[in-house]
C-alpha cells in the first residue's frame, strides 16, 4: 500500500470475542486444579504477566467453570503451556466439564511435588505453581491476581541458555490456533 495514493480499508465496528481477538495472537493456558485427588484441566486465553518482583500474573476464567471453583477453593493452581500438537487436548479440555469428567483423560497428569500436590500436562513447555492474591469481576469472568510461587520449562532444543517460545499453541480467536514457529 502506498500512503501518498491509496485509502486504507475502513474500520468497521466490532464487539465481544472480535476484540479479544484483535489483541491476539496469545498463548493457551492450561489452569491445573485438583479436586478430590483428580487432576482438572482448563484452557484459558486470558493470561497475561503483570509483575516482575514479585512475579505476577493476570488469569481470566468464566466464574461458572468448574476450574474456578476449584482454583478458588483451594486458591491454589499451575499454569502450563502446551505445544501445538495438544490443540485438540485443549479443545476437548475446554469443551468438557470437570464436574463431571475426569479432565487427565484430556491431557496425561503429572503432579507437582510437595504436601498438597497440583497436575499439569505431562507435555508441558512451562509449568507455573501459584497462589491467588486476589479476585476481581471483570465482566463476564473474574479477574485472578496470582503469584508465582515456582516456574519451570523446558529448555531452547539450540542449546542457549535461552528459553525457546518456539512450538508454544497461541489462540487466534475461540477455537482457532496457531503456533510460533519463528522469533523475530
Amino acid at each position: 500500500m502506498n500512503p501518498q495514493t491509496d485509502s486504507p480499508r475502513p474500520l468497521e465496528p466490532i464487539s465481544g470475542r472480535a476484540i479479544a481477538t484483535a489483541l491476539g495472537p496469545r498463548p493457551i493456558a492450561i489452569v491445573g486444579t485438583s479436586h478430590n485427588g483428580r487432576a482438572n484441566f482448563t484452557p484459558a486465553a486470558f493470561c497475561t504477566p503483570l509483575s516482575y518482583h514479585p512475579p505476577l500474573i493476570a488469569l481470566g476464567l468464566k466464574p461458572t467453570s468448574f476450574g474456578y471453583e476449584t482454583l478458588t477453593a483451594s486458591g491454589r493452581c499451575t499454569i502450563a503451556t502446551v505445544g501445538a500438537e495438544e490443540a485438540s487436548r485443549v479443545l476437548w479440555c475446554g469443551s468438557h466439564s470437570g464436574r463431571d469428567t475426569d479432565k487427565s483423560k484430556g491431557f496425561h497428569a503429572h503432579w507437582t511435588a510437595g504436601e498438597a500436590p497440583l497436575p499439569y500436562p505431562e507435555s508441558a513447555l512451562t509449568v507455573l505453581e501459584a497462589r491467588v492474591t486476589s479476585i476481581t469481576e471483570a465482566g463476564d469472568h473474574q479477574l485472578i491476581i496470582l503469584e508465582i510461587k515456582s516456574a519451570q520449562a523446558r529448555p531452547s532444543k539450540t542449546g542457549s541458555s535461552c528459553l525457546s517460545a518456539e512450538g508454544t499453541l497461541l489462540c487466534l480467536e475461540h477455537g482457532v490456533f496457531a503456533v510460533v514457529n519463528q522469533l523475530a
